[in-house]
């Protein structure tokens, strides 16, 4: 309202002095046109128009203009800033004979004056506010202005408003004059209305005067009125009266650079005055809801601002107002921004702070009860003041339930660099109640003491012991932190789930935390018999943008770790691990991994995304692998003890919310229960679906080719597993797996293939659900001649194998096949050629039970004269078999309906084994299917 009356009078104040003097020249054309080039020139070149102009040579001196306007720059919407239909002046001659300007009557017929203001900044009245026009005292003072249907528009682009004002002046009898001024329209969406009403607007011109002006306004919901006075209109350079300013319901403030803070329903009010520079508000009673708040600011304006503000309540609630709002983190663009611009600590707390440097003040805070979130702050205090650029904390205090905090301090701005004291002291501070509105809830407890020293490009701190503990997390932390020459030291404690570690590690200087440049980082954690090393640099510490860290860690069993980390690390034996690790945009790479573990090793590269869906990269090569290290030596029985395929979980639920390509290549694998020599697959995991192709295992000279597939989106997992095994001789394998006899005995050239399907969370659930068929053939090889005997119950030759210990029989050729359907694998077929007998099977295993119910029966080549020729039952389970010799004609005859007739193996056994001729492997398949043939069985 000031800014808009001080352009009106501006623009009728040259209108009127340029009119006097044309009419004390001459009253001509040519002196309407001069006046209106004079105005133009004033207005940067914009049309001015004077329709008519009038004299009447009188006491006093009348003129009279109509018709005049004066033209918008071309973006503004209206195509006039003043419109203005005829204006009256009555002027004392004799005053104007001295030489000076005394309106007696000043008239105004419809003005209308539309302001604009680009989103840029620009606007239609600029050229009319230069260093002429900045004077505080007006230019004219009549002793009587009358306005008659006055309008005034205002347009703003850059504060989204738009306001319609219409302005009269009535006469309510002699001497009650008054200014009446009704306007509304809207400001960034919300209605705006307003209504002023003042005395003569000849006494608000008069210089020092007071004038008695009331104004009710409501912007939205939010309602507002004055009632007071003013002086030196129209600059408004003093006032008082009582301001009230409330809102029913809740409502939004006006938004500038930030967000719109949203209040709820309140009632303010104060007494404002304003004496020049000073804006004070006394008295100020604030109440929202159940809170209270009193005091009074009082702001001097200058070349140095000093800010006094002295509050005190009950209660205030953050949530109410709207501010936490204003606590999101800044946009992608800002943080960007933010990112480029690296500074240290110091620096920031420094431009933080350089506002402060322009200003005195002095604050003192009581509140009962601060309200942010669903956090709660109580007996806060905080008094502090601000002069000669020095700023004096005097106390710092706030209690949250059975902890505080408290700090004091003393900062020096008067320099380039930030320099000064601050002393904290927590007690039992529960960081995830207070940051949880902040976005971090998981914080634990914090107390003890922290004493930090600010000089030019340093911050050091002393005499810092500060303890931390997080029961949800089970983790305790006891730290002492001391700065040194080269940077900051910190040595302490900790225990997570109940495992102690003990900490040495040098960092960098205190004052370079929180740049965006690598922070040196070397030390040592020990956990019992554990010990991690590392050394390198971290970027941002506090929110870990990135690290480049070599890592040393060595220990009895990674599985000891797990308590610490929350991993599911193997048990395995004792190990050392050495790499270069390396984190940014959320992607851990582990780069020259080389690890031990017992007699084993593995070396590669391991890389980790974590941005979304979590992806897992590895590419990994042992030169050794013995799979007794998989197991650390103390590792007890396993629970599952008597059972082949275990009921434990395989845990294949991690795998569906993860993604993985893995590459592994074993040169020499060492096994005594799995005869193994080179191990080589890959293994990629998508969207909860495993396949792992290729999938070799070399064993002996020959290899085991295979697919598996497993898909565990489903609550039961389901699978297929294929594999073909070619010309494995097996007599190597164990005699490197310290299995010399059994190699001598026994070993042969083996081949077959597997097609199974699985289902279930364990190998116990997969086999009871087993569907498919396994082939084995076995060509040579050597088996007891007890055993052999035994099966053809042929005593007298068994009696004598019993006492030879080189008494062998070789086994020509040996096939077997089992089709499995809902985990009940049935022998479909048994067949083994020796030099004396050709040996049957049939029969059953239930895979759920794993229990057996075989059969077997020897058809004798040579009759020897003890030979009962009766057949062997196989019962029991898996990890516990029983062999019993059937007698009894009925039941031998029941057994020979399970093992079926003597059948040759197919063909199609041949080349799974011939490939592997040599060594342990006798006569062959191949022949042993010839003299089946000829000898017509």
């Amino acid at each position: 309202m000031a800014k808009a009356a001080k352009i009106i009078g501006i623009v009728l104040a040259a209108l009127v002095l340029l009119v006097v003097i044309a009419a004390v020249l001459v009253q001509t054309q040519w002196a309407r046109e001069k006046i209106e080039a004079q105005l133009s020139e004033r207005l940067d070149g914009r049309a001015v128009e004077i329709g008519s102009l009038d004299v009447d040579w009188g006491f006093p001196l009348g003129i009279s203009v109509g018709d005049v306007q004066v033209a918008n720059p071309e973006w503004a919407e209206h195509p006039y800033m003043l419109n203005l239909d005829a204006m009256q002046a009555e002027i004392d001659v004799g005053a104007l004979l001295t030489g000076n300007l005394s309106l007696q009557l000043l008239e105004l017929d419809n003005p209308e004056v539309h302001l604009a203001r680009q989103e840029d900044g620009r606007s239609n009245w600029a050229a009319l506010t230069g260093s002429e026009s900045d004077s505080s005292e007006p230019p004219i003072q009549p002793e009587t202005i009358r306005i008659q249907n006055g309008q005034l528009t205002y347009r703003d682009a850059k504060l989204d408003a738009q306001v319609e004002l219409d302005i009269e002046t009535t006469d309510n009898g002699p001497g009650q004059r008054q200014l009446s001024i009704e306007g509304n329209g809207n400001v960034q969406g919300k209605p705006l209305s307003l209504s002023l009403t003042g005395e003569p607007p000849s006494q608000a011109l008069a210089s020092g005067a007071p004038y008695a002006v009331s104004l009710d306004a409501q912007l939205g919901k939010i309602q507002a009125s004055f009632k007071g006075e003013a002086k030196q209109l129209p600059a408004l350079d003093a006032l008082q009266g009582k301001l009230t300013v409330s809102a029913p319901d809740s409502a939004e403030l006006m938004s500038f650079d930030s967000p719109a803070i949203d209040v709820p329903a309140f009632d303010f009010n104060t007494q404002l005055k304003r004496d020049g520079q000073r804006w004070a508000l006394q008295d100020m009673d604030l109440n929202t809801g159940e809170s209270h708040l009193t005091g009074s600011l009082v702001l001097e304006r200058g070349d140095t601002p000093e800010l006094t503000a002295k509050l005190q309540g009950n209660r205030l609630d953050l949530n109410r107002w709207g501010v936490m709002r204003l606590l999101d983190p800044a946009p992608n663009g800002a943080q960007s921004q933010a990112k480029d611009n690296e500074q240290s600590l110091q620096q920031s707390a420094q431009d933080l702070l350089q506002p402060l440097r322009r200003y005195r003040g002095e604050l003192d805070l009581n509140l009962e009860e601060l309200l942010y979130g669903d956090a709660a702050l109580s007996d806060i205090v905080l008094k502090a003041n601000l002069a000669e650029q020095q700023l004096k904390i005097e106390r710092l205090h706030a209690a949250q339930g059975e902890g505080a905090i408290d700090a004091s301090g003393s900062l020096d701005l008067t320099k380039n660099s930030l320099s000064g004291t601050v002393d904290l002291t927590v007690e039992q501070l529960d960081l995830g109640r207070a940051l949880a509105p902040l976005g971090y809830p998981r914080l634990g407890t914090l107390d003890g003491e922290l004493h930090t020293r600010l000089a030019q490009n340093s911050a050091r701190l002393s005499d810092t012991h500060l303890r931390y503990e997080n029961p949800t997390r089970d983790l305790r932390v006891e730290v002492d932190a001391t700065s040194t020459d080269s940077g900051l030291q910190l040595t302490g404690d900790a225990w997570r789930n109940d495992v102690p570690l003990q900490f040495e590690i040098d960092v960098g200087a205190l004052e370079e935390l929180f740049v965006d440049q690598p922070y040196p980082v070397e030390g040592t954690v020990k956990s019992r018999e554990s010990r991690l090393t590392v050394k390198g640099t971290v970027t941002n510490p506090l929110q870990l943008e990135a690290a480049d860290l070599a890592i040393s860690l060595e220990g009895p069993n990674p599985a000891n770790l797990n308590p610490l980390t929350g991993w599911s690390l193997p048990s395995l034996a004792g190990y050392q691990l050495n790499g270069q690790l390396l984190w940014e945009n959320q992607q851990l790479r582990l780069q020259d991994l080389r690890a031990t573990w017992g007699d084993s090793d593995v070396s590669g590269d391991i890389r980790l995304s974590l941005r979304g869906r979590p992806m897992l990269w590895a590419n990994l090569h042992s030169d050794t692998l013995e799979t007794s290290d998989l197991k650390a030596p103390d590792t007890p029985t396993d629970p599952n003890d008597g059972q082949v395929f275990s009921s434990e979980p395989l845990g294949l639920d991690a795998l569906r919310d993860r993604d993985a390509i893995i590459r592994y290549e074993a040169d020499q694998v060492l096994a005594e229960a799995i005869p193994l020599n080179a191990v080589d697959f890959k293994a990629e995991l998508d969207e909860g679906v495993l396949v792992a192709e290729p999938l070799t295992l070399s064993i002996g000279k020959g290899k085991a080719n295979g697919r598996l597939r497993l898909d565990v989106r489903p609550q039961q997992p389901t699978g297929e597993l294929h594999l073909d095994i070619t010309s494995v001789n097996l007599s190597p394998i164990l005699r490197e797996a310290d299995l010399s006899k059994v190699a001598q005995d026994s070993a042969g050239t083996i081949g077959g293939q597997l097609d199974v399907t699985l289902e279930g969370q364990s190998l116990g659930e997969m086999a009871a659900n087993l569907d498919g068929k396994l082939e084995l053939a076995m060509s040579g090889g050597k088996l007891d001649m007890l055993a052999v005997e035994l099966l053809g119950l042929d005593a007298g030759e068994a009696a004598l194998a019993a006492l030879a210990d080189s008494d062998q029989v070789d086994m020509n050729c040996t096939y077997l096949r089992f089709d499995s359907t809902a985990g009940t694998a049935k022998l479909e077929q048994f067949f083994i050629s020796t030099a004396d007998s050709n040996i049957t099977g049939g029969g059953t295993i239930k895979l759920d039970s794993e229990r057996l119910n075989l059969a077997f029966e020897a058809r004798a080549k040579d009759f020897s004269l003890l030979s009962g020729n009766s057949p062997v039952e196989l019962q029991g389970t898996l990890s516990d078999p029983q062999v019993s010799v059937v007698t009894g004609e009925l039941a031998a005859r029941a057994i020979a309906s399970v093992v079926g007739a003597l059948v040759a193996p197919p063909l199609a056994i041949l080349p799974w084994l011939e490939a592997g001729l040599g060594e342990g492997s006798g006569i062959g398949c191949r022949k042993a299917l010839n003299e089946f043939e000829q000898s017509g069985n």
